[in-house]
């Protein structure tokens, strides 16, 4: 019996002693993601950024409304190929555990608007996306917000019906 323990004991100690495997953390996840999801936004490979995206994100723009949903997602980010490289550049990210912001400028001709966009990251995906623009919005910008907003509503109520 003695040298069953002491057997165990050397095999619990040796086992500690095994170097383990690099912990991954959430924020450095969450880091990663976001740097590449701005290495692809800053090349206009806007749809290369699907694959970031969880399959049930929730991704908020201020003027062209809710997605839902990975595939709905980007479908939105991919119809922005083609505005030219460069058009959206990435300033400063900072990052906290599983959450960070991006500020950033949208390079329009004779304008530079900046922009900050909200991320959560789970298990190396994009959960929830929210931009924020700090401006005062035109009452036809804020028609069309609301319209698509309504518009997604609506088609999101349809579905649940027929499902």
């Amino acid at each position: 019996m003695r040298k069953i323990l002491i057997g165990l004991t050397a095999a619990v100690a040796l086992a500690g002693c095994q170097p383990k495997p690099e912990a991954t953390t959430p924020e450095r996840d969450a880091k990663a993601v976001m740097e590449a999801f701005w290495k692809n936004t800053d090349a206009n490979r806007f749809g290369a950024n699907g694959a970031l995206l969880a399959d049930d994100i929730v991704f908020i723009d201020p003027i062209w409304g809710r997605y839902e949903g990975k595939e709905a997602a980007t479908r939105f980010l991919a119809q922005f190929e083609g505005a030219g490289d460069g058009c959206c550049t990435l300033d400063r990210l900072v990052t906290d555990g599983n959450v960070g912001w991006a500020f950033w400028t949208l390079h329009a001709p004779n304008d530079e608007q900046p922009w900050v966009g909200v991320y959560q990251v789970k298990d190396g995906k994009i959960v929830f996306y929210q931009d924020i623009h700090q401006r005062v919005y035109s009452a036809e910008e804020q028609a069309a917000h609301k319209a698509a907003f309504k518009q997604a509503q609506d088609a999101k109520k349809s579905a649940k019906t027929r499902g």
